[in-house]
């Protein structure tokens, strides 16, 4: 097996549980050969640290996966870790039998994401290592979970990264028609073959929930609404009415079935539109709801786009601000790990500041517990949801 030595002083971070080698901490004398080859992770005395995979064309060299020198990184590997991901969810969720399964580094498994729709399964693999391992990867989910149907939903751009392809395969079973599972009393519909992400949102499945028990009694705007859980979740609880805006036709005709499913259509309307627009829109016609959601896609999808993504925020958090009297509640959310919890919480005040608004943070809130966030490893936390009211 390769070694991989680090400089001196740079084995801290994982001596502490990090996951990650970056390749301005390895020695340049010693090199590894295979692309996405597991290797051994030495300090500059040449002591086993871990073991993991590595990418020389990567800034992230390294992606630790173990820390004993005798594990084999094979399908048993791969078996144990899902089962330990598993039963955890199992512990917090007894309730439920959809979630993300593994949440890549918050699972000790980076660059593999699962997300278990019922007795289906949808695998993303973003690196070149968990590539070299698909095999071991599949056979282990199927031996673990028994799954009705596997599908490698590898169309993420992050791939790219990697110098890998981007698709969508079909391991097992057949995806033409969508997933069906049940989150907290509700049931939902996820197209798990053209669906954002693997198909579905897990992470907000908590902040829904608590969202939802604000909406009561309210009117409610749901933007960038998918297909349609937040606002589908609003209404079982006593929203007044529902409006969900999303640029996807065919994420609103999910929408749709969605709210039908679950015996609120007659709440609920979905309008396909560009959200900055609409909000813009809704301003000039001096519309005025009780509630607003916004949960967008990632703005700032890395640090070079930092300034761009928070303008995007910044307008979207202003023009919905303009739609809330007094009592009004907001509800904003961010998914981009480059934006800071800080930085997020200064362009809601400015956005409030512009809006001649004042502001009651009710809560801030992060990701669901089936993404784990490692204390030792910040990078595993990304989503922020504050709730506010307007005073």
């Amino acid at each position: 097996m390769e070694k991989i030595r680090l400089k001196k002083n740079e084995d801290k971070r994982i001596i502490e549980g990090h996951l990650w080698v970056f390749s301005n901490e390895i020695d340049s004398s010693i090199e590894a050969k295979g692309e996405g080859e597991v290797v051994e992770v030495e300090d500059c005395q040449g002591n086993f640290l871990a073991k993991g995979y590595y990418n020389r064309h990567s800034l992230i060299a390294v992606r630790i996966l173990s820390y004993q020198k005798d594990e084999k990184i094979d399908k048993d590997f791969f078996f144990k870790r899902m089962e330990q991901a598993l039963k955890y969810r199992q512990r917090l969720y007894p309730q439920l039998s959809s979630y993300r399964v593994v949440y890549s580094e918050g699972d000790f498994l980076p660059g593999l994401i699962i997300d278990k729709y019922e007795k289906s399964l949808a695998l993303q693999i973003l690196t070149s290592g968990m590539e070299r391992l698909e095999e071991d990867i599949i056979q282990a989910g199927e031996i673990l979970f028994s799954p009705a149907r596997i599908v490698l939903r590898n169309d993420a751009s992050f791939r790219e990264l990697e110098g890998l392809v981007q698709g969508v395969r079909i391991i097992k079973g057949d995806i033409k028609n969508p997933a069906l599972i049940e989150e907290f009393g509700l049931k939902l519909f996820v197209d798990l073959k053209e669906g954002q992400k693997t198909g579905f949102f897990f992470d907000q499945k908590e902040n829904r929930l608590i969202g939802a028990i604000y909406a009561k009694g309210r009117k409610v705007l749901d933007c960038f609404c998918y297909t349609g859980a937040w606002g589908i979740t609003a209404a079982k609880n006593g929203a007044k009415g529902v409006l969900g805006i999303d640029s996807s036709q065919k994420s609103l005709e999910l929408a749709q079935k969605n709210a039908k499913l679950n015996e609120v259509d007659k709440l609920c309307t979905f309008v396909k539109g560009d959200a900055f627009e609409v909000l813009r829109g809704l301003v000039q016609k001096e519309e005025k709801f009780d509630m607003v959601i916004l949960d967008p896609p990632a703005f700032v999808k890395s640090k070079s786009k930092l300034v761009e993504g928070m303008k995007g925020y910044k307008e979207i958090n202003l023009q919905a601000l303009k739609l809330l009297d007094k009592g009004g509640m907001l509800i904003s959310c961010s998914c981009s790990h480059n934006l800071s919890r800080d930085l997020f919480i200064e362009i809601i005040k400015s956005s409030a500041k512009d809006a001649h608004k004042t502001l009651r943070l009710i809560e801030f809130r992060t990701q669901a517990k089936d993404h784990p966030i490692l204390l030792s490893m910040p990078e595993t936390e990304y989503l922020k949801c504050a709730i506010l009211e307007v005073v």
